[in-house]
């Protein structure tokens, strides 16, 4: 029987790495222009309402935090600073709990005398904790409570924040609130909602106005404004 033959073709096989080389280097270049414009147009105006948008640049500071929620297109103040100081004289009616030094020897005696005062001490934490939840007050806009989850502000029903409209007007609680605040030690942080971005954009233009710096993070419509042991940290955009 007669093999059949295969012809071999010598044709060089096509070499695509110049190719890929051209295209990485150009999406590269259209990267960093992404990159500037995003960065430097800081000139941009809203067609509607003809003011100057700035792009916002996340950076750390050490000034302190003043709270505001922006929800259905109205601006509120948390004012957690009075919270807390009426927290702390509520805690400051509870028992003490006093911590008990280890032994820095070992003798039995005292070693037992420790481990006695250590859960008494736990015990008292617990029951401090309970005493905690019973926390309730009050403010302009919130009903604040304490529970596992730390500080939860609850809106008040009876009463709603100011408008893009009422903001502008020189008698407005948020101008009020800003007469009470140092620029040079303070700085709004904003929690806003998804249908709040108007009331919030005017709020930022005010404090901005002021020489305040502004930080804020979007929050879905149904989560609960809550503070745990370690804060919320919002940075200076």
């Amino acid at each position: 029987m007669r093999r059949r033959q295969y012809r071999k073709h010598n044709t060089p096989s096509q070499n695509l790495d110049s190719f890929l080389d051209i295209l990485t280097n150009t999406v590269g270049v259209l990267m960093f222009i992404g990159l500037f414009v995003s960065l430097f147009t800081f000139n941009i105006k809203n067609v509607k309402t003809q003011k100057v948008i700035r792009t916002p640049l996340v950076s750390e500071s050490n000034k302190m935090p003043h709270f505001f929620e922006v929800r259905d297109n109205t601006v509120v103040y948390l004012n957690k600073a009075a919270v807390e100081e009426k927290l702390n004289q509520f805690d400051q009616d509870l028992p003490p709990c006093t911590q008990p030094q280890e032994p820095s020897t070992f003798d039995p005696l005292v070693y037992n005398s420790y481990r006695v005062q250590l859960r008494a001490y736990e015990t008292c934490l617990r029951n401090k904790a309970e005493l905690l939840r019973g926390f309730r007050t009050t403010t302009t806009y919130y009903q604040v409570f304490f529970n596992s989850s730390g500080l939860v502000f609850q809106p008040r029903q009876d009463i709603a924040g100011e408008s893009p409209e009422e903001l502008t007007q020189a008698t407005s609680d948020f101008r009020k609130v800003l007469q009470q605040l140092d620029s040079g030690s303070d700085y709004l942080a904003f929690l806003v909602r998804a249908d709040s971005f108007e009331a919030f954009r005017e709020a930022r233009e005010i404090a901005w106005q002021e020489n305040f710096g502004v930080g804020w993070e979007p929050m879905n419509a149904n989560a609960v404004i809550s503070f745990g042991s370690g804060g919320r940290s919002i940075g200076v955009q």
